[in-house]
């Protein structure tokens, strides 16, 4: 069953009262919506994603209502717990659904038994694995929307997620966040892509939310290997520069931008190492979005074919 086979009045009753079981690839979340204006803004961005039913066990639970009755009805707030506990500040009720999100992603950075993670954009294509890892304000969630479109399958904008058995990568495809000017930018890009409206002032700055490919959803369950490992970095008026990285200096750029590495140890240490050593590796600097595009899709081009199975 998906988000979309639900009636509206069935889907609110659900979310308020006994929640839903949202599978949105890696994880699966009970997740429960107590805002009535949130279910319509969460259904027309998780329509497409299945609902882990009959039940089996939840990664995590989220829970976003108002913090207190008085908020109820006098200057509206909204509130979010993640496994029960209230990780953020109360938000103004109009920034519900970035709250919603960042709940989710907040529930794998905290998760005691998650996977390995690292802060990063992570598509797909042939089979290869292209990882980009980089602090916010780099231009990845950007570039990732605008390969999302161009021949590479959304895993996600935000995490990339570890496959402890075979040292690839796991799908994790939610809707991509996208702020300021970045909006206009993908919106002028591309007829296909849906967005959310966009959220005002929120600490982010303008924020609005692309819907995810249907194909990033379907096949959210296949693992991509090792390809390409790419550090962006936005800067105005360069042209593309690409450079090699030094395998220790890959490493280190995963670690900083891991949320769990320190409490995997060996495991950890394992996987980074073994992924750098199957990875192409280098930066890229760049100004305009299709000359990255272009350079990227020459690189994966370069890179050896995948063994047969």
């Amino acid at each position: 069953m998906l988000v979309s086979d639900i009636p509206r009045a069935e889907l609110a009753r659900r979310l308020r009262r006994e929640g839903l079981h949202l599978v949105t690839g890696a994880f699966t979340t009970h997740l429960r919506i107590e805002l009535p204006h949130l279910v319509d803004e969460f259904a027309q961005m998780y329509s497409d994603f299945p609902l882990d039913e009959p039940q089996a066990i939840d990664d995590f639970t989220v829970r976003l209502a108002s913090p207190s009755l008085l908020r109820t009805y006098f200057r509206q707030q909204a509130q979010s717990w993640v496994d029960g506990v209230d990780m953020m500040e109360p938000m103004q009720l109009d920034h519900a659904y970035p709250m919603l999100e960042s709940s989710l992603n907040m529930a794998v950075a905290i998760g005691d038994f998650v996977p390995m993670v690292v802060h990063s954009a992570v598509l797909e294509r042939d089979g290869r694995a292209l990882l980009m890892p980089a602090p916010s304000g780099s231009g990845k969630s950007t570039l990732c929307a605008a390969l999302a479109w161009r021949g590479w399958r959304l895993l996600s904008d935000e995490m990339a997620v570890f496959c402890e058995e075979t040292g690839g990568l796991r799908s994790n495809p939610r809707p991509v966040s996208l702020k300021n000017r970045s909006v206009d930018v993908i919106a002028g890009r591309e007829p296909q892509a849906c967005f959310s409206r966009v959220y005002r002032g929120t600490n982010k700055g303008d924020v609005a939310y692309m819907k995810p490919p249907i194909e990033a959803v379907t096949r959210a369950q296949e693992i991509a290997a090792p390809g390409l490992l790419i550090a962006p970095v936005f800067r105005p008026g360069s042209p593309p520069v690409v450079l090699s990285l030094e395998r220790a200096a890959a490493f280190r750029w995963l670690v900083d931008n891991s949320t769990n590495y320190s409490s995997k140890l060996r495991t950890g240490f394992n996987l980074l190492t073994g992924f750098v050593e199957r990875c192409a590796l280098y930066s890229l600097t760049y100004s305009n979005l299709d000359e990255a595009i272009e350079t990227i899709d020459r690189l994966h081009r370069e890179l050896a074919p995948l063994p047969p199975h």
